[in-house]
């Protein structure tokens, strides 16, 4: 493919984007896309203040680890190291997470950034032990210093898809717990998973 060829594909898909992004209306939670100027369109592709607020979690982490099976099973503990750096001009934060659940190797790959279109956080997670690729999407609660985050995905034990809620909660600039509420067959709410990073140096 030629140079021309690359930035005339580039051209049409930045203007297949912008048509897309000018037919859809954002709600009160998000920014209406129509009648931007250029200034703002520029402004809407760049990190801001909510992007700051992730800057805590670049580095290296430890990670212990707690797996429940169900409300009434008993935790499973192992552990995990995390490395989390900024991607693309410090628009997304990059998770690459090795450890051990349940006996086996696990490997994780996660994104963490803000939208500004839709004013909103966003996360994607894929790991070794699914082949489901996990999307969410939540908001900062700055009394409690905490991410709350939704995502809907396939439960194949009930063959359906299911709401998990999952939080990130702040508890120091060098720890955080990431916990996870899921749901039983039964339609009980539980924990399913707790993961407690603490810090081993930050991101040079």
């Amino acid at each position: 493919m030629t140079i021309f060829r690359r930035c005339g594909f580039l051209l049409v898909s930045c203007l297949l984007a912008a048509c897309s992004i000018q037919s859809r209306q954002f709600g009160e939670d998000g920014v209406s896309a129509v009648g931007l100027t250029p200034g703002e369109w520029v402004a809407l592709s760049k990190p801001g203040p909510s992007h700051k607020l992730l800057s805590s979690f670049a580095g290296d982490w430890d990670v212990a680890i707690t797996f429940w099976s169900g409300p009434q099973a008993s935790g499973e503990a192992s552990s995990g190291k995390s490395r989390i750096s900024w991607i693309l001009g410090e628009r997304f934060l990059q998770e690459q997470f090795t450890g051990n659940v349940g006996g086996e190797d696990y490997q994780g790959l996660g994104l963490m950034g803000y939208d500004n279109g839709s004013r909103a956080f966003k996360t994607v997670w894929v790991d070794s032990l699914n082949t489901a690729l996990t999307t969410s999407s939540g908001r900062y609660q700055s009394d409690t210093s905490t991410f709350l985050f939704e995502s809907q995905v396939y439960d194949p034990l009930v063959s359906g898809v299911k709401t998990i809620q999952s939080q990130v909660q702040v508890n120091s600039p060098n720890s955080y717990t990431f916990s996870m509420i899921d749901t039983s067959p039964e339609g009980k709410r539980f924990t399913s998973l707790e993961m407690r990073y603490r810090r081993i140096s930050s991101e040079q």
